[in-house]
């Protein structure tokens, strides 16, 4: 009987373990599917904003100009081009730096 005893707890305790470790674990889970929807939201914003420009580009190269002003079209649509990046990359640190300090506090709360 003992014996039965002991094979049932050490059978059930993992499994208990399990049970307790499931909620923690998907507590987790919820931020990195936000956190990822993040990322895919700033990759279709990306897309979109190289799609424009590239469109733009070439609607320029459908009307005549000079070697001068096509070098200064490029240029302009390279600045255009560095600064959505610039927004893109401030507004993606600025996610994780929010997302960083949720998770500080969610921690400070829970101590």
């Amino acid at each position: 009987m003992r014996t039965q005893l002991k094979k049932l707890t050490l059978t059930m305790l993992p499994l208990a373990g399990l049970l307790f470790t499931v909620p923690v674990a998907s507590a987790y889970d919820e931020p990195r599917q936000e956190h990822r929807a993040e990322h895919r939201g700033l990759q279709a914003e990306r897309q979109a904003e190289h799609q424009g420009l590239e469109a733009e580009h070439r609607a320029e190269h459908t009307q005549p100009m000079t070697k001068r002003q096509h070098r200064r079209q490029h240029r302009a649509l390279k600045r255009e081009h560095r600064a959505e990046h610039q927004g893109l990359q401030a507004e993606h640190r600025a996610e994780h730096q929010e997302r960083s300090a949720e998770h500080r506090d969610y921690h400070e709360f829970n101590q």
